[in-house]
């Protein structure tokens, strides 16, 4: 009787213990929930205090460019919220608009300039443009209502009286008096297309008609995309306006804008490309253009081509031509060569040495025509753009004979041993991607620059913590280590907070709580070096990262170079480690346009989605060698 109960006993314990083991499970994934939940409403509070230092904020664009990454990052938890403050950011614009037409009233009659010169050259269009591509990712219809509405009234009236004469854009000269301004005509029209295009949406009648209505303004290279995702949705509208397309590029002022020659000549490109396979249908996934209406813009674009220039883009341009017009109009081609050839001739020795300079830069030449013009070439200063190129070039060898062969002829000591460094990172690089770790660490122990070490040891430790397992972790550790013994514990200089920066990527995926202990004694150096350059930048004229004490922010990009925002990805990851942590560490920034930069940084880094892991490459196949 006794051992019946003792049975029934445990196997009461036993059914009460599982039944335990199964709840929790759900008692994690609560947790968790609620963990993720109290995450987010600390994303809100840092978004909402940010948001309350806004008024502090002296200039207008600083307010609209706060206002509008604000913005962006509350879509994700009240959309209303988001809208308001994006009509706020347009509210600014309207106000630094009009800032920027009393600075240069001001100014103008200070120097006796002209003041539609400066208003072209003052306003700020491009923090412009980038708000509006921001609000366009949620609100397509928005962006376009905020472009009309922020539109500069000078920049408005140019494009207006552009648009009644039915000419191209230089009409509008003679109201904002410059190139410069035809430029600006330009680019924004550009904007307005492609802000139609995400208004449309999914409906190709109302893209259609926007492609329609906008030629009337001019063309743009943008405008392959926007026939394209109407040929998605509904391939018959497109043949009409492709044709359309076409002949008001071949009507633009080809020979006297460059944005018009540009167009013109992508067109074409477009024209030749190799055919795409057809889809699972047996038809095309892409648009065509006419072959007629092809033809005849080659020609139009010739003609423009051969007319006299001294202009360099002009010259560059007849290179790249080529090869199209060689396709559409091959009867002509030959003359065109004749032609071309005389007015290189006739150009001054540096514009060709330029020409020679840029075409460099084209991935299809190669490492030995690099090299073959630095024997050609008798200017040093040159020698040191060409001897940038090639060590490029020669990182991306993966022939060891090869890259030996091209650097043992450099002439220049110091440029051998940087291209030397450059291939052997390369050669790391392609062997971590490729998963060998074994073989990637024997390369950097081979490494002689100290700098170039630390950095391959910090992507190695990262490479290999991904793949998860204890024993990884264990190695990415100790690489960390062995890197961290690289880099000086205090910084003298620049380069030591580049080191050190580059420690904390590393260490933010290896062991976030040392990213955080070797960072933070860095906001002391940053908050006096910001400090310094507010005071200098106040004694130079010329110095754009400050405006009356403050920052000039931007939407994307390093706010004038300045040390601090050189590092907005470690930023960003950090606040994917700790977002608390980041937080409080964000708050050390004494100066209030920093602070509220960086705290944005911080939950960017917060919400960004990391990318899915790729399957490791596997090593190519080595073929004997007969």
């Amino acid at each position: 009787m006794r051992s019946q109960k003792l049975v029934i006993l445990l196997l009461v314990f036993s059914c009460s213990h599982a039944l335990l083991g199964q709840a929790q499970p759900s008692d994690s994934a609560s947790d968790k929930e609620k963990k993720q939940k109290d995450l987010e409403e600390l994303v809100v509070k840092i978004l909402d205090q940010t948001i309350a230092d806004i008024p502090a904020l002296r200039l207008a664009q600083n307010r609209a460019v706060i206002s509008a990454m604000c913005a962006d990052l509350y879509w994700k938890f009240d959309e209303k919220r988001a809208h308001e403050l994006f009509r706020s950011s347009a509210n600014e614009l309207i106000a630094a608009n009009a800032d920027s037409e009393r600075e240069a009233a001001a100014t103008a009659l200070d120097q006796g300039i002209n003041i539609d010169d400066l208003t072209a050259m003052m306003d700020q269009s491009d923090q412009r443009a980038d708000i509006l591509r921001l609000v366009a990712r949620h609100d397509g219809d928005l962006a376009l209502e905020m472009l009309y509405q922020t539109r500069p009234p000078k920049l408005a009236e140019a494009m207006a009286k552009a648009a009644a004469t039915g000419a191209d854009a230089k009409t509008g000269l003679d109201i904002l008096g410059s190139v410069m301004g035809q430029a600006k005509i330009q680019q924004e029209n550009a904007l307005e297309q492609q802000l139609q295009l995400l208004a449309a949406g999914e409906d190709p009648d109302k893209a259609a008609k926007m492609l329609h209505d906008s030629l009337a303004k001019g063309v743009n290279a943008g405008m392959i995309n926007q026939l394209q995702k109407i040929y998605d949705k509904d391939p018959k509208k497109v043949p009409d306006l492709a044709a359309e397309v076409l002949r008001r590029s071949g009507d633009s002022n080809l020979a006297g804008s460059q944005e018009d020659l540009r167009a013109a000549l992508s067109f074409l490109q477009y024209g030749v490309r190799p055919a795409p396979a057809p889809g699972p249908d047996g038809k095309s996934k892409t648009f065509a253009f006419p072959d007629a209406g092809l033809k005849d813009l080659a020609n139009k674009l010739l003609n423009a081509l051969l007319l006299p220039s001294r202009s360099m883009v002009m010259q560059m341009t007849v290179t790249q031509a080529i090869p199209v017009l060689e396709k559409y109009v091959p009867e002509r081609i030959a003359l065109f060569k004749q032609k071309d050839a005389e007015n290189k001739k006739a150009l001054p020795s540096e514009m060709k040495s330029a020409m020679d300079l840029s075409r460099l830069y084209d991935p299809n030449v190669t490492a030995e025509e690099v090299l073959a013009q630095i024997a050609r070439t008798p200017s040093d200063n040159d020698k040191k753009q060409l001897y940038g190129i090639l060590t490029s070039k020669i990182s991306q060898v993966t022939d060891d004979a090869r890259a030996k062969k091209l650097i043992d002829q450099i002439p220049d000591d110091k440029t051998r041993a940087a291209a030397q460094a450059q291939f052997d990172a390369g050669k790391i690089t392609r062997a971590i991607g490729a998963g060998n770790i074994d073989e990637a660490r024997r390369l950097i122990g081979t490494l002689t620059n100290r700098q170039t070490r630390l950095q391959r040891l910090v992507v190695l430790a990262v490479a290999v913590q991904k793949k998860g397992t204890d024993k990884d972790a264990e190695l990415a550790q100790s690489l960390m280590k062995e890197a961290r013994a690289l880099a000086n514990d205090y910084p003298e200089d620049e380069d030591d907070i580049a080191d050190i920066m580059t420690l904390v990527s590393g260490y933010t995926s290896v062991d976030p709580d040392t990213a955080f202990r070797i960072a933070e004694p860095l906001i002391n150096e940053f908050n006096d070096l910001v400090q310094a350059s507010a005071v200098v930048s106040k004694y130079n004229k010329r110095d754009r990262t400050f405006k009356n004490g403050e920052l000039m922010m931007r939407v994307n990009g390093t706010p004038g170079g300045l040390l601090p925002f050189r590092y907005v990805g470690q930023i960003q990851g950090l606040g994917k480690a700790d977002l608390d942590r980041s937080s409080a560490l964000a708050d050390r920034f004494s100066r209030n346009d920093v602070r509220s930069l960086v705290k944005l940084y911080v939950v960017q880094g917060f919400l960004r989605e990391d990318p899915k892991p790729k399957a490791a490459v596997p090593s190519p196949v080595k073929t004997p060698t007969p």
